[in-house]
Order: structure tokens, then sequence, then C-alpha cells
């Protein structure tokens, strides 16, 4: 009997260490901040979504991953070829199920629907399977994390969490499973309908040949037809019959002439089956746990497929993770793949390949790049892949080259780091070629690691391969071969929020020839000056010769930063209804102006609102608050004699 005992052990160990698992993700962020767990990476109904998702639409939204695909994919392997395994020895919510129906049946109130109630509640699956991926493939995002109880447990109700539907789904699968058998398992569980559809393949897949015959003969029938009929076939084929057509191949044989009829098999079922009268087991709820293998008294009465392999379901759940997880990190699925030509120029286009585009990182920053494609002439679809950061990108190539490809994925910066103090007449530039320093990321990280040096002020950079660009330093507090040291150095360390990151960095850097020149610092803000220009109170339709422009010094309006406050200020002074306009210029150093009705204000009024200790702000929820004036104004300004030719005019103009 000591195989047989081991189909028990083999499930309590491979449920234990998934336990241990879960406890690792949510203890470790308590101990390094950096680490983000991921409580739905190999979830195979996001798998199931996930694929059907990409097979509708090519594409692969945010939550969507290659893990999820291939544990979907190996699930339903595994329910073909053996049984439901991952309900039995992965799925938290089953083992959770189980141990609280053990609090059931000590207190007695441990209950197994059967007949008719229990054909009808098997119906409430099927209704949520439907909703569930409907929503997903209409949205191209993960329904079920928005119910989940497993994801909103562990996630502590996380942003991706509706609260009024995962809180009642984490209730009633606690509550309930105290009191009726696997409550969730057969009665709620989405991922249980999608299975016991697998079970019921042959069927199904009839069903659906004849939503495929009746396209191929003109009907445009929606995929929510589809979708309705294999999920309603499923839900009639578990309610009538309660057990698979065929499938799955693996089953619990039971040898009738040993069999004594002590239904001790019945009473080891997890999910209740009557596993002494049935040979083979074909219920639709057996897992292929192997819990009745060792309850049986008699050696060899019950087995699988009539041979002792005890150790059959253990072993395959572990070699279907195994071998989903080896394809996940082989294969990448695009997270786009878009094409806006025409079928003539996509089957002679040419691809341009490109890897390592920190800003390729999900599905939102892969759309905002297929945008930015669509305005480059000569390209006519793109691919992007997150996990690798790379793009492939059709292009004609009488229309377009890799060189402006390459120029068009550039984004060229300016970054103001810091404000030179103003005893500081000049500074010096350094002008260097650096490599691996391409999207905005590497950008970001590289503003990252100057900012933290002593006197570097500001960075500009140009397309060229390598990038040319521009360190605006005091060459009293650095140098330009530190410079390039800093540039060099292998790793970014930086704070977000209460998280330190950690940034590996690439980068290799060489000085230009006669580097470093020199700037003053008044040329130096007006390359840096980012202009601010915002209009309020029906500004647009003012006629000219009725606004005057008043003009004030304001040096903060260059510091990095300044447009947030320079908006919160604007919404300050459109509360006095003659105000209409609020814009800086640098001439040659930042002033701010601001437009108002002649004779309905003046240069003393709006100095006195410029300078009160709180400002009064405007939101758009139409909610109102006070902010500290972020402003220093030292001396008033003045009234100009003519209209500045900056910025947009009234239409009268």
């Amino acid at each position: 009997m000591a195989k047989q005992n081991d189909a028990r052990t083999y499930r309590t160990g491979m449920q234990s260490l998934i336990a241990l698992l879960l406890a690792y993700l949510v203890l470790r962020p308590f101990f390094d901040r950096s680490f983000i767990a991921d409580f739905e990476a190999y979830c195979p109904l996001g798998g199931m979504q996930a694929l059907s998702s990409f097979l509708l639409t090519d594409t692969l939204a945010c939550s969507m991953t290659e893990n999820q695909i291939f544990m979907g994919i190996a699930l339903l392997v595994g329910v073909v070829l053996f049984a439901k395994l991952f309900c039995s020895f992965l799925c938290p919510i089953g083992t959770l199920s189980e141990w609280l129906g053990k609090i059931g049946r000590k207190l007695h109130c441990y209950y197994s629907p059967s007949g008719l109630l229990d054909r009808a509640l098997r119906s409430l699956k099927y209704a949520l399977l439907f909703l569930t991926f409907f929503f997903t493939l209409r949205s191209n995002e993960l329904f079920c994390k928005e119910f989940d109880p497993y994801f909103a447990a562990f996630t502590g109700f996380g942003r991706d969490v509706v609260l009024w539907y995962a809180l009642p789904a984490l209730l009633i699968t606690v509550v309930g499973s105290v009191f009726l058998r696997q409550f969730w398992c057969r009665y709620l569980c989405p991922l249980g309908a999608a299975t016991n559809l697998l079970a019921n393949a042959i069927p199904v897949a009839g069903v659906a040949g004849i939503y495929f015959l009746l396209g191929a003969l003109g009907w445009k029938l929606s995929w929510v037809w589809l979708l309705g009929a294999v999920v309603v076939t499923a839900a009639l084929l578990e309610i009538v019959r309660l057990e698979g057509w065929l499938l799955p191949l693996c089953k619990i044989t039971r040898r009738a002439d040993g069999c004594t009829s002590c239904r001790k098999c019945d009473l080891a079922c997890p999910m209740g089956i009557p596993v002494s009268r049935l040979h083979p087991v074909r219920h639709i709820d057996c897992h292929l746990c192997g819990d009745c293998l060792p309850a049986c008294p008699v050696q060899g009465v019950l087995q699988i497929n009539g041979r002792r392999m005890a150790w059959l379901p253990a072993a395959a759940t572990a070699g279907l993770v195994l071998a989903g997880a080896l394809l996940a990190s082989a294969v990448e699925l695009p997270t786009i793949n878009l094409r806006w030509g025409s079928p003539e120029e996509t089957a002679r286009a040419a691809t341009f390949t490109m890897a390592g585009l920190k800003n390729i990182k999900c599905f939102g920053s892969s759309s905002a790049f297929a945008t930015q494609m669509k305005k480059v002439p000569g390209i006519v679809g793109v691919k992007t892949f997150v996990r690798t950061h790379g793009v492939e990108i059709l292009y004609d190539p009488n229309r377009a080259d890799s060189e402006g490809i390459k120029k068009a994925i550039f984004t060229p910066t300016r970054s103001l780091l810091q404000l030179p103090p103003e005893s500081l007449a000049s500074l010096s530039v350094a002008r260097l070629s650096i490599e691996k320093l391409f999207d905005s990321y590497d950008t970001f990280y590289l503003t990252q690691q100057l900012r933290q040096a002593p006197g570097i002020y500001g960075l500009a950079t140009s397309f060229g391969e390598p990038v040319a660009a521009e360190v605006y330093f005091d060459p009293r507090a650095n140098s330009a071969q530190g410079i390039r040291k800093i540039i060099e150095q292998p790793e970014l360390v930086y704070r977000q929020g209460d998280r330190e990151i950690r940034q590996p960095l690439t980068f290799r850097a060489a000085l230009a020839a006669g580097s470093p020149a020199r700037t003053d610092r008044a040329e130096f803000i007006r390359l840096f000056f980012q202009p601010f220009d915002m209009t309020f109170n029906d500004y647009e339709n003012q006629e000219a010769g009725r606004l005057a422009v008043y003009e004030i010094d304001l040096p903060q309006a260059a510091e990095p930063g300044a447009r947030r406050s320079l908006g919160l200020l604007a919404s300050h002074l459109s509360t006095d209804e003659s105000v209409v306009r609020l814009e800086t210029v640098c001439r040659p150093l930042p002033r701010v102006r601001i437009h108002f009705l002649k004779g309905k204000n003046g240069p003393d009024s709006l100095y006195q609102a410029l300078c009160q200790e709180k400002l009064t702000v405007h939101y758009s929820d139409g909610d109102t608050g006070q902010v500290a004036n972020p402003f220093r104004f030292p001396q008033p300004g003045r009234i100009l004699d003519e209209s500045p030719d900056s910025g947009s005019s009234p239409s009268s103009r």
C-alpha cells in the first residue's frame, strides 16, 4: 500500500509548496521594498483569456503575458490527457476550500448538495465564465482580476480589483466552503467551467464547427455567438450528464470483483463523487487527485487506467508546469500587431527591427508608439514585444529607410536639472557622443544620474549614432572627464516614493574634440526655458483693444517643475474675471505676463494677488482649495506700453 499512499502525499506536498510560495510573495515586500509581487503571473484562467484575446485581436494587453498563456495551454492539455490537475494540485482557492470544509465537518454543518439543487447551482459558473470572457474580449483586459477572490485577497484589493465584485466573491467563497462541499469549485469557478468545457471537447467542437461553417457560407456572426454557444452546450452537458464525453483519457478505475462496498473511497473524495458505484470514474468533478486510492482497504481495486500509477497525476502536473514555463521563456508574442497600409504595401514592405527600447513596456506604451509611427511617411505597420522591449516596423523602401525610422523613434531632450545660482556667470559645456542612449527611459536614467552629481545644470540631446549630447556644468565643481565617468557608471540608484530603485546602465561616452565650450548664464536659461501659456475667462472672444498686459520678473519660472506651480497661479488669477491669460517669456530672463481687461484692474491689485501667501485653486471636479504660494515677487511689475507679440491672440486680432 506504500505506493498508493504516495498519491495523497504528492498532492499535499504540492499544495503546501504553493502555500509557501504565496507566503513568500506576500512577505518579501516587507524586507525588499523594490520587489513587486505578481500574483497572476502564472494564472491559467488569465492565460485562457489572454490567448482568446490574442487570437481575436492579434494583441496582448498589459496584464496578459506568455507565462499565463502557456500555463493556460498546459492546463488545457492536462484536462484532455489526464484531468483537471490544476484544480487538485495547484489551485489555492481549491486548497482553501478543502481546508475550510474540514472546519465545517468538525462543526457538523457540512452539506453536499445533490439532485436538482446541485444541477441548478452548476449553471452559475457557466454564467460567470461567459461574462469573464465576454468582458475580457471586449476590453482586451483580464476581467477575472476584477472579482477573483484569490487575486483580491493576495493583492489587498489592489487597483485592478473592483471592490463590489471581489468582496462578495471572497465572502461567498469563504463562508460557502464551510457549509457546502467545494462550493467555489463546483458552482462558481469560471476556470472549472472552462475545464469542464474541455472535458466535453468533442461535442463542443462540433458546435464551434457549425459557427465557422456558417461564417464560411457568408453569415457574419459576432464572436459573442460562438462564446455563448460553446458555454451553453458545455453547461447543458454537465447539468444533464454530470460526466465528460470520452475525455479525459486518464480515469480512476475500479475492479468490481474485489470491491467490498465499504464506501471509504466515497468519503475520501474531496468532491463527494460516489467512486464505489462507478467504473470507470467519468464524473465531471473528478480532478484525478488520487485521494481515493489509499482509502481503499483492498490493494489493486482502485487504480488509474487499471494500473498502479498513483504517481502519475503529480508527475504530470509538474511536467506540464515545467513545459509551460519553458515555452513561455522561449516564445514571445507581440503585444500589438497593427497594419494600416494596403495589402499591396504590406506585401512589398521591408522590416526594420530594434530591441532595447525601454519605453516599450506595456500595451499602452506600445499603442502610443504605434500612433507615433503612423505619422511617419512610408511606415505601414508595427509589432511590439514588451519582454525584450523590441519593435518590428514594416515600411515601404521607396518612401522610408532605416535611418529615417531611427530618427523618428528617437526623442531629443532638453532637460533643466537645476537652475544655476546667480553667482555663476558662465557655464562650461561638455559635448559628448553617448552609446546605448536612445529612448525616453534611457534619457530619464541619464538625467537621474547627472542630477545626483555636483555642479551639473542641464542636458540636451540630438539624434545621431551615437547620440550627441551637451552637458552644462560648473567648471569649479566638475569637469568634462568627470562627467564622462558619471555617465559610464554601471548602476543608477534612486528613490521612487519609499522604494529604492537600482537600475543597471550600459552607457558609453566619448568627449568631442574641443570640449568643453563656454556659455553665459542668461543664454543657458534662454536655451532651457519652457514657456507657459494658459488662457481662461473667455480670452478668445475679447477685443484686442480692450486688453492690457502686466509684466513682472519671475526667475523661478525657469526652475524644473515650475509649470505645475504656474498652473496653480493661473487658477488663482482666474478667480478675477477681468484676468484672462497668464504666460511666461524669457527676455532675457524669465518674466510673467498677465493679460487683463483695461479699466477693470490695475498693477497694484494684480501685484497684491500675486503676493498672497495662499493661492485659491479651482479643481476640475468643481471643488476649490487653498495651497501655499510657491512664488516670490520682490519687485512690482509694470504695464507694457505696446501689445506683446507672443503667444496666441484673441480672435479679433
